[in-house]
């Protein structure tokens, strides 16, 4: 009680102090800034003008986004063993940021939206940053709506969309997406979809197709709510629509990690089904070594669909006609869930942001994915997107030679 009585007094004596301070000041009597707010010429001298230049004209100027590549150890996590961008890597990431995702928001939701939600910094770091105590590594940050970190941008390949999306741009836009959530939240009936079915702990250990089956697009969605709702919106984002169905499709599925299946077992059934004699549900589509001796006890860990099986849990047991049984064990229809996020999603990007999700999924995978002058995809001889970035048109150039030409024009102004 008298801890409490002294800290009244005392919050009623600054009060006083605080009433008597703001009582004598007026704004004749405020001092200049103690910040230096002198805008810096850039150095036309140095190699990284041109790149300097580039941000400042595309994010500094019109959103007032400061694009750091020459690494920040202030700002940086130093509890990672990270190094910088090379130069030749900032330039291609700085481009296809302006490409894949500042051109298409300010096209398609406004300028006024990306002045207003745009981070402040985004701050680019040369290496992964990995977390050895669990085993998985961080793609991106966002902290406070302001500022969000880009990992391992040494290693960007323009050549392969769907790396770039897993590693860049899939990151971007789920921290993005945070930054939008953070300003207004999600609908609280989503935390409620998979309440109970969350795993904050070992996510990274659940494959891909269990996570689906269990209504989640990603094994990191199914981490924890908040990452589940951006992960939502980044995944169908960047994810061609060929890929997206067959997500969905997987979906439908109950799905099982067996870790004790034996490696003679799993060789003899993958024998039968690559000669066309069994069917891949039965068997397995993943496989990783589980444990090792050497010997005979060398057992393998399979991903596969909840079928109808022996007492053993080895065989299929087919129905009277030879079909495989599927069985939906978890009572969860993993397409219907994640069509619900989604559909929740998109009503809340629509209400709040005159966000329409559709419009800025399809310019991204218009700007990933060749098309023709009808804005129709082509696909290759084996019915694939092909890379919109990297085709060697009928000049000899590619559309990112046409992207990294707007930062070598300012080497012009060097002369």
């Amino acid at each position: 009680m008298n801890r409490i009585f002294v800290n009244k007094l005392l919050i009623a004596a600054f009060t006083v102090f605080l009433a008597g301070s703001f009582a004598s000041c007026s704004e004749e009597d405020l001092d200049a800034t103690i910040f230096d707010t002198t805008e810096y010429p850039l150095d036309r001298t140095s190699i990284t003008f041109p790149l300097d230049t580039f941000v400042k004209k595309n994010f500094l100027e019109p959103y007032n986004l400061r694009y750091l590549y020459k690494m920040q150890d202030i700002g940086s996590d130093m509890s990672y063993n990270l190094v910088p961008c090379s130069y030749d890597q900032s330039v291609n990431l700085a481009v296809l940021c302006k490409y894949l995702w500042y051109d298409v928001y300010k096209d398609n939701v406004g300028e006024k939206f990306l002045k207003i939600y745009s981070p402040r910094i985004i701050h680019v770091i040369g290496s992964p940053a990995y977390n050895p105590s669990s085993g998985t590594e961080v793609l991106g940050t966002a902290e406070g709506g302001l500022k969000i970190t880009l990992y391992n941008a040494n290693n960007l390949y323009a050549d392969n969309i769907d790396y770039m999306n897993e590693y860049f741009f899939k990151t971007m836009h789920h921290e993005f997406s945070h930054i939008l959530n953070q300003n207004f939240n999600r609908p609280t009936e989503f935390d409620l979809i998979s309440n109970g079915k969350y795993n904050t702990v070992s996510w990274n250990d659940t494959p891909d197709s269990v996570a689906l089956g269990q209504g989640f697009i990603s094994p990191y969605a199914s981490s924890q709510a908040r990452e589940d709702w951006v992960e939502v919106i980044a995944n169908y984002i960047v994810k061609d629509t060929v890929t997206w169905k067959r997500a969905l499709s997987t979906a439908q599925y109950d799905w099982e990690l067996v870790t004790d299946v034996d490696a003679k077992h799993w060789t003899r059934c993958n024998a039968q089904v690559l000669a066309g004699l069994a069917n891949r549900d039965s068997v397995g589509y993943f496989v990783r070594v589980s444990s090792t001796s050497g010997g005979e006890d060398e057992t393998y860990a399979i991903q596969r669909k909840v079928i109808q099986r022996d007492a053993d849990n080895r065989y299929a047991v087919p129905d009277a006609e030879g079909n495989i049984v599927f069985v939906k064990s978890s009572g969860i229809d993993g397409r219907a869930v994640i069509q619900q996020k989604l559909d929740m999603v998109r009503e809340w990007l629509k209400t709040y942001f005159d966000y329409d999700l559709e419009k800025v999924r399809m310019a991204v995978q218009r700007r990933q994915w060749l098309t023709d002058a009808d804005g129709n995809f082509i696909f290759d001889n084996n019915g694939n997107f092909i890379n919109n970035l990297t085709y060697v048109r009928a000049d000899g150039t590619t559309l990112l030679d046409e992207l990294r030409a707007e930062v070598e024009k300012y080497k012009e102004l060097q002369k």
